[in-house]
């Protein structure tokens, strides 16, 4: 890639987004209800004729019965790599918001609604980025590309058909909510399920029964104070446990539980690879069957509903000394005047799987991801109008030409 570009240049693609174009096209796309796995046409043609109408290539690519992936192209003068704006445009249900989900108010400096933060707010800064770049007259080394999938938040994922067909790239960046800071990788996870196995009696002669749920309160704290998930990484954090659902008792009244199902929900640091969580987790919980002969158990990796999984999956990230990471911060800092924090993304996303495939990807967004699926929904109207000038800033160092 060629490096440095003219700073004039991108002062001119930068000054040519107006602070009030994010917000609004966000507001927009917030208020297309598009609940995952039900995403329907209308955000996708939505998205694609807006990329059209700005000078944009676009199309859709199918991917089920109403149901399409979005994806916009500018073709460079020369040659070089396929960079990929991505983000996706499904949204969790809103039935149990305190707000209306798709009213896409605006309001104290903020867009509410559902998909605000995660992350339609993210996909509309890329999409004006890709306008800014597209009407700069910037020639490009390459080629910049958006794309946008459906059923990321859990209605049947289409990103592999994307970068299997529009959205083939050499250089990914996922919008996810970072508030701003540039995320490295996903962590990795391990899904653990425990059965617990007592026996059964009525309430009237429970001291003789084993209470499946009791046996279970013992394992919970255990698992939770285990070293692995105390220390903490100054990029990453800690690596979080979560008891995530717990299922117990309830067969017939007025008895002892025998069983107790908990699907634990464990995130992996790069710090912690998944063979040696298990060997800890199994360490611990044969240590607490020595103590407790009538502790039974049956151990699972995987969740109830989809198929085991062997071990679980190893975080996936870039190394801090890859040249995409420095040219990405200096992008972001050229663009908003301030250099990022550098830390790794809590959850899942693209970047994992663009990681997998050999891929050199990071994550950056506006947003907080606390916001994300909340009750009340919200993205930093501030921070989409800076998103919006970054990602037009990575574009342009990344690909584009030195004039002569």
């Amino acid at each position: 890639m060629d490096r440095p570009v003219p700073s004039s240049q991108l002062s001119e693609v930068l000054a040519a987004i107006d602070p009030s174009e994010a917000s609004a096209l966000a507001q927009s796309l917030v208020q297309i209800p598009s609940v995952t796995g039900h995403e329907g046409l209308g955000i996708s043609r939505f998205m694609a004729n807006w990329l059209a109408k700005n000078g944009i290539t676009s199309g859709l690519q199918q991917v089920g019965e109403e149901r399409a992936n979005v994806w916009g192209r500018i073709d460079g003068t020369r040659p070089g790599p396929r960079l990929l704006l991505n983000g996706h445009l499904d949204t969790k249900p809103g039935d149990t918001m305190t707000i209306d989900p798709f009213g896409g108010d605006i309001s104290d400096g903020k867009l509410w609604g559902r998909g605000s933060c995660d992350m339609k707010g993210q996909v509309a800064c890329e999409m004006i980025a890709m306008k800014a770049i597209a009407q700069s007259g910037v020639k490009l080394n390459g080629t910049l590309i958006f794309g946008s999938e459906v059923g990321e938040d859990g209605g049947g994922w289409k990103f592999q058909e994307l970068i299997d067909g529009p959205g083939a790239c050499d250089v990914g960046i996922c919008g996810e909510p970072t508030d701003l800071e540039l995320h490295i990788g996903c962590r990795g996870s391990y899904p653990l399920r425990i059965h617990a196995i007592g026996r059964a009696t009525h309430t009237g002669t429970a001291y003789t029964g084993v209470n499946a749920v009791l046996k279970m309160c013992t394992i919970i704290p255990a698992l939770y104070a285990l070293p692995c998930f105390q220390r903490s990484d100054p990029i990453w954090d800690r690596n979080p446990i979560n008891a995530m659902i717990i299922r117990g008792g309830a067969k017939v009244s007025s008895s002892v539980p025998d069983e107790c199902v908990v699907q634990f929900d464990i995130r992996l640091n790069p710090d912690l690879p998944p063979q040696e969580v298990d060997r800890l987790v199994r360490a611990e919980l044969a240590r607490l069957q020595r103590e407790d002969p009538e502790l039974k158990l049956e151990v699972h990796i995987g969740r109830e509903e989809s198929r085991s999984m062997t071990v679980g999956q190893a975080a996936s990230h870039i190394p801090l000394d890859d040249p995409l990471v420095g040219d990405v911060l200096a992008a972001i800092e050229a663009a908003t005047g301030r250099r990022p924090r550098i830390a790794g993304f809590p959850g899942g996303c693209s970047t994992a799987i663009m990681l997998r495939r050999g891929i050199r990807s990071v994550i950056f967004g506006p947003g907080n991801l606390q916001q994300a699926h909340s009750v009340d929904e919200w993205i930093a109207l501030d921070q989409l109008d800076q998103a919006a000038k970054a990602y037009a800033s990575i574009a342009y160092r990344l690909l584009a030409t030195q004039n002569s």
